[in-house]
């Protein structure tokens, strides 16, 4: 097979959508290469679009986690999006699978991010810090969003496949791999960019890599390691997934899916909340499936997404803290997580115990991190009851299914070699 440089090229000059249409053409070693990564002078253009790849498929994958996990619901009835708002999607659906990001595909878009990331760190660490002004910096970044992208194959899928670029371009074919096998390479990533970012003093890669491992950790149950992790980054620090008007790819997807194209509304269970971190407005006005109310979080086609924060890192820190169990270790979380309720506009909890503490603690999660990406991964970590139940009338038709995870999909299972042996 030509190396995969050919198809990363393209990725890097259309986005993750090119890629789609790479796949749908055989045989892909006929894509003619592109020069862009024959030269040291393109490095930032390949970093800034390997970090475009990942804004696309985050806001997909914010979105499609939403509809699975009640955050969002579809307000109109679309055959192809119906399963995962209904909870009964199977690998044989292609939207999630093959689709475009800024079409909610998050399978695809996830890869073509996670390889994008990692073909760039392997031409960075062949160029010198003489060809490339602050190489490290963005080895270290991009160790950092390959974690990223690996760590949400991690949490929306029930198993993964993470094949990658060898040291001349050409596939490297993976096998299927289980989410805590997901968690332990994100970890690796994340482990590399602090090594990185210590050593060249960004901080801001710092604490994006600091929050990244605390989650990878905390999704391996790992609570010790991942407290300190989150220990280390600042209550104030925030990363953004940055957002524009235009073109489509670029708009915040919350915001494109229930403004832009008015097909999904708020989930019920969030829509009188009463809590200035979930803000919410009806449109009085009823979809085809339903009553229309609107988020507020994200009011423009701009409005960033965080992808990781201090905020994050302090309820990691209160989780570890319950799960210790001590009288000052439940004292502490309780503290935290008082604050976040006084953010809430929520009275003080009356009690310590590590059941109530627990239950409040996903609360704040499922407010603090509304729309970031994080309930889908909490849904299934956590074994939390859906909204609606399970069985409940369908609006759409049918009932409300009990699927959480994406599974792999069997376009990846026909295309793997490594699959079919």
């Amino acid at each position: 097979m030509r190396p995969l440089l050919a198809v990363l090229a393209l990725l890097a000059s259309l986005g993750c959508g090119s890629l789609d249409r790479v796949l749908a053409v055989e045989p892909v070693d006929r894509v003619p290469a592109l020069p862009l990564e024959s030269s040291p002078s393109n490095a930032q253009l390949l970093v800034n679009g390997a970090i475009a790849d990942f804004e696309c498929a985050f806001g997909a994958y914010v979105v499609l986690g939403g509809l699975i996990g009640d955050e969002l619901a579809e307000s109109r009835s679309i055959g192809e999006r119906k399963p995962f708002d209904q909870r009964t999607h199977t690998s044989r659906d292609r939207r999630y699978a093959v689709a475009t990001c800024d079409s909610l595909g998050v399978y695809t878009p996830l890869q073509v991010a996670r390889v994008s990331a990692e073909r760039t760190i392997l031409l960075l660490e062949r160029w010198s810090d003489t060809e490339v002004a602050q190489r490290r910096m963005l080895v270290a970044t991009l160790h950092a969003y390959a974690g990223y992208a690996t760590l949400l194959l991690g949490e929306g899928f029930c198993t993964t496949v993470l094949s990658v670029p060898d040291e001349s371009g050409a596939i490297v074919y993976g096998g299927e791999i289980t989410r805590d096998s997901a968690f332990h390479v994100a970890e690796s990533h994340f482990t590399a960019a602090i090594a990185l970012a210590q050593e060249t003093g960004a901080s801001a890669v710092l604490n994006l890599a600091f929050v990244g491992r605390a989650r990878a950790r905390l999704d391996r149950g790992d609570l010790a390691s991942a407290r300190d992790d989150a220990v280390r980054v600042p209550s104030d620090f925030a990363h953004l997934m940055t957002a524009s008007t235009s073109p489509v790819r670029r708009q915040n997807r919350a915001w494109g899916e229930e403004r832009g194209e008015d097909i999904v509304t708020v989930g019920s269970f969030y829509r009188s909340l009463g809590d200035p971190r979930v803000p919410v407005t009806s449109q009085g006005r009823n979809g085809p499936l339903g009553a229309i109310f609107y988020e507020e979080k994200y009011p423009t086609a701009a409005s960033p997404i965080r992808i990781a924060g201090g905020a994050e890192a302090r309820l990691i820190v209160a989780e570890a803290d319950i799960a210790v169990g001590t009288a000052a270790s439940l004292a502490n979380a309780r503290s935290i997580i008082d604050a976040f309720r006084a953010r809430g506009n929520q009275p003080a909890l009356t009690a310590s115990d590590a059941a109530t503490l627990r239950a409040a603690l996903i609360d704040q999660r499922r407010r603090e991190l509304f729309l970031e990406g994080q309930h889908l991964g909490d849904l299934i970590r956590y074994a939390m009851p859906f909204t609606p139940t399970v069985g409940a009338a369908y609006p759409g038709g049918g009932a409300y299914g009990a699927q959480r995870c994406l599974p792999l999909p069997d376009v990846e299972r026909e295309n793997n070699p490594a699959l079919r042996d």
